[in-house]
Parts: structure tokens; C-alpha cells; sequence
């Protein structure tokens, strides 16, 4: 989880070197979106108010739109939303946001349409498979059930984004290079390549990308063509990491190699009915000033005086939604066994949780909350006293209070099971100024550039990760400061401007080679 989702941050004026990469050779930039860079909401008083969109992608994206005449395509998701289109000329709205010079195109979709393209197939199937987890969804859909999310939900949403961007290409005859973001939206780059063949179009994916075997598992064959088909509509195709890029050239060739299709695996490309799809992979990252600048604030420092009494010798942390493959309780278990091995502990370490409940609306998640508090209370009960308690957790969606305690942990434990990033990995050790470990998991998508910074473990290997902690503990002060040292440079060189650099770049050299 990125700390930066749980609320919305100010961005901080960039270098005038970092607003010069975030330059695009086009003379227009379409973004399109599940989620809006802007929130209209309606407050009690019945006035329409906005707030600015969370996470990674708006920030990151700000520079960009600023600087050339951008259009953010998304779903009215809020009834605020839907009333702020009542205002829109000529189906676009000026950001309220003063920073950010951006049209946005809101798209509505039926209340019926929207639930079976996003709470069904987006958010049960199409996330449940990307991480491995389909076979444990309650929710599992009879293929009639399957067949009509897909078809008259997913489908149909898809389309109107497309038709979205469509319209947003030919209101003018200047040069558009068109930007896709996530799981949301697998079949809107072909749907409009068939109308723009020459049209530059880029894709993100944010969460993991499974190995073939697990789409053609966990799918029916028809709608798992589609997904690669419409992801081929691409000029670009970008993952987090090179594992992700990879299991997706290897399913593109089970899939269509037979059919001509050529698949070049070290120049990571595709050649499918004469249309080429670059494949690559874009670590995404997080802006190291704006984290640098929260734990300097003044809610901040309130923060600190709530964290100051509960820090002891040994300060270990975590920062999750609280959801199944982020692994909590097999965390707190290894705590447990460090306990259990190491008494001498008692009353020197503490374990401070900082949990955001996620998706209560899925009985899954709903029973994981309870497990999660249920190891927590047992623990306590275990080893707790009068004067000690093993683990605080804090169950709440509070970025400030989180990043502040970040500053200060000995060792921070990262142990999802699979991770399209886990942006916490990045952002501790920026704030951090204890010379924290970070424990992380080889199966994160943060590995891949944090592996040597940090202890690696094995997800599902409790003993193996009681004993990370323990070394963590113990671990030479010299040691702990070349980690550490390590783990801030690897991210502050790979930041969040780096991140989105790197695909305008490659967008500019597709656009320019057509």
C-alpha cells in the first residue's frame, strides 16, 4: 500500500530540470482513468465542493499536464461528480485545482453497468486473479453470472471510455498521444486503435501480471484473448516490474504465436498483425520531498507527541491495507516466535501497526480484519503486562500519523505475499532517520530494486521471518547504516519524476518514429 493513497497530498514545486523530462513532443496529452484526478463531493449543506485526486499517478502526472493542453478522461464516480457535469461546456470541466491546468471529461455509466464492470469483474475477478487469489474470493461467479459482467458491465464500460477518448482525439487535428492507466480499462487501446490506427498509445498496470498458466485457470479463453488483445492495441505497454513484463511476452506467446505473432523477448516487443507493442517496466515510485515534507508539518508534530511515549529499545512497524495478500498476521506471527525465542526482548521491543481497513464491503476482507485483531489481542494476552504492550495498532486511515512514526522504526517489516509495488518499501526509508532494516518480501514488487538494501524473506516462512527480525534487531550499526543508506539513495535516484520520465521518453521516441 502506498501511505500516499490514504489521503491527498499538496505537490511541491519540481526542479526546473525534472519539469523539462516531463516535457511530451505532442501537442496534446489524453489521460484516461477509472478514478478522476478531481473528487466533487456534496457536503451537508447540499453545495457542491472537490477535493484533489490521491496517490502516485495525479502527483506524478501534474507536471506534464501543466505543460502542454491535457484532457483526464474518467468515470463520475460521486454523485458530486455527476452534478459537476451538469456544468460542463461542451462535456469538459476546468480543474478546480489551481495547480493543475487540466480539462476533465467525466464519463457516465448506468448505476447497474458500473457495478458489474467495476465491484464485479474489476474488483472481484480481474484483481483476485492478478494476485494469485481468485480460488479464495467468496464471490465466485457462475459462468452465466462471469459471461454478464464481462459482456454488459466491463465491455460496455470500456467502450465509453473509448468513445471518450475518440472525441477528445477529433475535437482537433493536433498531434494526441493518449495515456491508459490500470486493470480498469484492458480493452479501450483497441477499441480506439481501430478508429486511430496512428494514434500513440501508452498503458500502466499497476498490479501484478500473473504467469499464463494462472489467466488461463482462473478465466474463460475468450475473455482472456481479450484482455491481451485489447492490451495489444498499445504502443506501449508498461508493468512494475521486469518479472510482470515478462510473464506477459510469455503469454502472448502461448496465446498467438501460432498465429504469426513475433515475440522478441530480449528487445521485449510484439509483432502481432503488423502493429508492434513495446513491453516494459516502469517501477513506479513516490515523490521524496512530499513525504520529507509531511513529516515536517505541523499535524506532524502533533502526531509525534502520540508515537513519542510508545517507542521503547527496539521499535518495529508496518503500514497496510489491511487486505489477505499483504500477509499481516503471518507478521504478527513471526513477531510471536521472535518473542517466544527471545524473552529477553520482553518489555525492550514494540511492534507498532498502522492498519487501513480496505473493502469491507467483501465478506473476505471483513473475516482477515478479525483475524488480524484477533492475532493481536492474543499476542498481547500472551506476553503483554502492566507495563508493556507488544503490539499498538493503529486502525485508521491516518497518513500523517503513520509517516511521522516511520522516521523512527529499527526495523520495518514489508511481507506481502504479492505486491504490485508496496510503495511503504519507499517510503520509510526516506523518512526515516533511525537507521531502520527494512524486512521485505522477494515476492513484492519492490524487491526488484531494494533487494540488496534490505533482508529478503520468504512471504509464507514464519520462522524465516521471526529470524529476519531478530538479525534486524541485532544488527551491527555499521551494517544498519550502510542498508539503510542504501535503500534511501535507491529511491531517491528512482523517485516518482523518474518514474513518469521514463514512459514520456519512450512516448516521445514512438511518436517521433511515426
Amino acid at each position: 500500500m502506498s501511505i500516499e493513497a490514504i489521503t491527498r497530498p499538496k505537490t511541491l514545486p519540481r526542479t526546473k530540470a525534472q519539469d523539462e523530462s516531463l516535457s511530451l513532443r505532442a501537442d496534446r496529452f489524453i489521460i484516461a482513468t477509472n478514478r478522476g484526478p478531481v473528487e466533487y463531493f456534496i457536503n451537508q449543506s447540499g453545495e457542491l465542493k472537490f477535493r484533489r485526486g490521491s496517490g502516485g499517478v495525479v502527483t506524478a502526472l501534474s507536471g506534464t499536464v501543466n505543460r502542454v493542453n491535457s484532457t483526464w478522461i474518467a468515470l463520475a464516480m460521486t454523485e458530486g461528480d455527476k452534478r459537476a457535469l451538469e456544468d460542463a461546456h461542451d462535456g469538459l470541466l476546468e480543474s478546480p485545482v489551481r495547480a493543475m491546468h487540466v480539462h476533465l471529461h467525466y464519463v457516465k455509466a448506468p448505476r447497474i453497468m458500473y457495478n458489474k464492470y467495476y465491484n464485479m469483474m474489476s474488483n472481484r475477478v480481474l484483481w483476485f486473479t492478478q494476485h494469485y487469489l481468485l480460488e479464495h474470493s467468496e464471490d465466485a461467479f457462475t459462468s452465466e453470472k462471469l459471461e454478464d459482467a464481462w459482456d454488459n458491465g466491463y465491455t460496455r464500460v470500456n467502450d465509453l471510455i473509448a468513445d471518450a477518448i475518440c472525441e477528445e482525439v477529433t475535437r482537433d487535428t493536433s498531434k494526441a498521444i493518449v495515456m491508459l492507466h490500470d486493470y480498469h480499462l484492458y480493452l479501450v487501446a483497441a477499441r480506439v486503435r481501430e478508429l486511430h490506427p496512428d494514434l500513440t498509445i501508452q498503458q500502466f498496470i499497476h498490479i501484478p501480471w500473473p504467469e499464463i498458466r494462472y489467466w488461463a485457470s482462473s478465466l474463460p479463453t475468450t475473455i482472456m484473448r481479450s484482455i491481451f488483445e485489447g492490451l495489444l492495441g498499445n504502443d506501449i505497454l508498461g508493468f512494475q516490474t521486469r518479472h510482470d513484463a515478462n510473464n506477459f511476452l510469455e503469454g502472448a506467446r502461448a496465446l498467438f504465436e501460432g498465429e504469426g505473432a513475433q515475440i522478441d523477448t530480449e528487445e521485449r516487443e510484439i509483432i502481432l498483425n503488423d502493429r508492434r507493442t513495446l513491453v516494459r517496466d516502469y517501477p513506479i515510485s513516490i515523490s521524496v520531498e512530499d513525504e520529507r515534507k509531511v513529516v515536517r508539518s505541523r499535524p506532524a508534530q502533533r502526531a509525534l507527541e502520540q508515537i513519542k511515549p510508545l517507542l521503547l529499545d527496539h521499535n518495529i512497524m508496518r503500514v497496510d491495507r489491511i487486505e489477505p495478500t499483504k500477509n499481516i498476521v503471518q507478521g504478527f506471527q513471526a513477531y510471536d516466535i521472535l518473542l517466544a525465542h527471545h524473552p529477553d526482548l520482553h518489555g525492550k521491543v514494540t511492534f507498532l501497526a498502522f492498519l487501513v481497513p480496505s473493502r469491507m464491503s467483501l465478506s473476505l476482507y471483513r473475516r482477515y480484519q478479525e483475524e488480524v485483531m484477533k492475532t493481536i489481542e492474543e499476542i498481547n494476552e500472551k506476553y503483554g503486562t502492566k507495563e508493556w504492550t507488544p503490539i499498538h495498532s493503529f486502525v485508521q486511515n491516518d497518513r500523517v500519523i503513520a509517516l511521522t512514526a516511520l522516521q523512527y522504526y529499527d526495523v520495518l517489516l514489508v511481507n506481502p505475499v504479492i505486491d504490485g509495488m508496496n510503495l511503504v518499501a519507499k517510503e520509510g526509508p526516506v523518512v526515516n532517520k533511525s537507521d531502520g532494516v527494512l524486512i521485505l518480501s522477494r515476492s513484492s514488487g519492490a524487491f526488484q530494486q531494494l533487494e540488496k538494501a534490505s533482508i529478503p524473506i520468504s512471504p509464507a516462512d514464519r520462522n524465516e521471518t521471526a529470524e529476519a527480525l531478530y538479525r534486524a534487531l541485532i544488527l551491527p550499526k555499521e551494517q544498519r547504516h550502510r542498508l539503510a543508506t542504501l535503500a534511501r539513495e535507491e529511491v531517491e535516484h528512482n523517485n516518482l519524476y523518474t518514474w513518469i520520465s521514463q514512459q514520456i521518453d519512450d512516448m516521445n521516441d514512438v511518436l517521433a518514429q511515426k
